[in-house]
């Protein structure tokens, strides 16, 4: 016997409603009645039936079917069925639901002498409309109401003429060099990649970081200047490395001290000689031993120059504002004056859309989600991760380190502030 071929759905159909699972034969039609199971799918077709994706005609044989209901819930994607003249061999159909199918012809409904009930797409979709006028008086047609017109967001209100003017005057002070990190998450970082994260490199020679309590540190991230160049005040080669402690603050004293829970590293000359078998002797720990840990995995990284602009987070930013406010409305507007008190909802957005801090980047200005801890020290933010893909700072927060400027041009990374915020 040639096989049967069939859609997935409606061999499910078929076998749902003959109630003899996987060992139901062709003999077995004469047993469905009602037809409406087209969920699960068996993965295992029956020897008699050919996989056919499209091919409803299976349900033509079923000689004694009465009720024929394709999936009906909203949200669903419709069934797309090939051909529906199958339906011309259902003569003992009396209800029928395609509404959420890809039916088309109404022609077709002419051909079935017991239906008393019909559920159609909607009308834009039907063709030959006419035909359910000649339905006998006992029919009853339904059609699925047309999908609702999607609701457009509104447009956002443009910023004011002083908005624009404050925020690029803003920009002309403070516009800075800064680094942009971006994540490549489909990457597996080696050894001596620029990656947050990881297995880091490490000279043998040298002691390895640890602690005040001796407890050795672990890789946040480190930046292959090799790979990615960069201009002074960074370094122009070697490999810059970022260490915190495993505790739940990961090596942060929240009292705003200089604890020694965290290093920074810098290697002027990288070995390529250098092997993680090598250095497996050193017992070295990464996030993967650790309890709680920003990052959930080794996550590779590349860089790029950008700009970075002075945000509303920066602890300098009021006074700032003020004079910025100011020189572009020739207004007085007194010292301390904060953009929250003086701007537009509409201008506020603008003005934090534009001047954005967030992400993951080397100098530029940083982003903190609750206030800037910095007093008149550490000026500079030599790197700064954000949460993102595969990174987490609590309540998703952020991580910063900054450094005095002059001991960043001499390579000096023994004085470093480390700290790290969230919501």
């Amino acid at each position: 016997m040639d096989k049967i071929k069939a859609d997935p759905l409606a061999l499910n159909a078929v076998i749902c409603t003959v109630l003899k699972g996987p060992s139901t034969t062709p003999d077995d039609f004469k047993r469905a009645t009602l037809v409406d199971s087209f969920s699960m799918i068996y993965q295992k077709f029956p020897d008699w039936a050919e996989p056919t994706p499209g091919d409803f005609s299976i349900l033509g044989l079923l000689e004694n079917m009465h009720t024929l209901h394709f999936p009906n819930k909203p949200g669903r994607a419709p069934i797309q069925v090939d051909d529906f003249s199958f339906l011309a061999r259902c003569k003992r159909l009396k209800r029928l639901d395609v509404a959420r199918t890809n039916f088309t012809d109404c022609s077709i409904l002419l051909q079935l002498p017991f239906m008393s009930y019909v559920h159609l797409p909607p009308r834009e979709q039907l063709t030959h409309l006419e035909v359910l006028d000649k339905l006998p008086w006992r029919r009853r047609v339904d059609f699925l109401p047309p999908p609702p017109a999607p609701v457009l967001p509104k447009p956002k209100p443009e910023p004011s003429e002083m908005a624009r003017a404050i925020v690029e005057e803003i920009k002309r002070r403070t516009a800075m060099d800064c680094y942009k990190l971006t994540i490549r998450p489909d990457s597996q970082p080696g050894l001596f990649d620029s990656k947050f994260g990881g297995f880091p490199y490490w000279d043998p020679a040298l002691p390895y970081p640890v602690d005040s309590a001796g407890e050795k540190l672990v890789l946040l991230a480190q930046i292959n200047f090799d790979q990615f160049p960069a201009d002074d005040p960074l370094p122009q080669g070697g490999m810059l490395q970022f260490f915190v402690g495993q505790d739940d603050c990961f090596g942060m004293e929240f009292s705003g001290g200089r604890a020694g829970g965290y290093r920074v590293v810098y290697h002027e000359n990288i070995d390529p000689s250098i092997t993680e078998e090598q250095l497996k002797p050193l017992d070295i720990p990464t996030q993967a031993e650790t309890k709680i840990f920003p990052l959930a995995r080794p996550i590779a990284v590349t860089m790029e120059k950008s700009t970075s602009y002075m945000g509303p987070v920066d602890g300098r930013f009021d006074d700032l504002f003020s004079q910025v406010y100011q020189a572009v409305t020739g207004q007085a507007s007194g010292k301390g004056i904060h953009h929250w008190g003086t701007l537009e909802r509409n201008d506020r957005d603008y003005l934090w859309d534009q001047l954005d801090t967030d992400g993951h980047h080397l100098l530029g200005y940083p982003y903190f989600t609750q206030e800037d801890p910095r007093e008149d020290f550490y000026e500079t933010l030599l790197f700064q991760m954000d949460s993102d893909d595969g990174i987490l700072w609590g309540d998703a927060g952020v991580g910063n380190f900054f450094i005095d400027l002059e001991k960043l041009k001499q390579r000096d990374f023994s004085d470093v502030f480390y700290t790290w915020d969230c919501c």
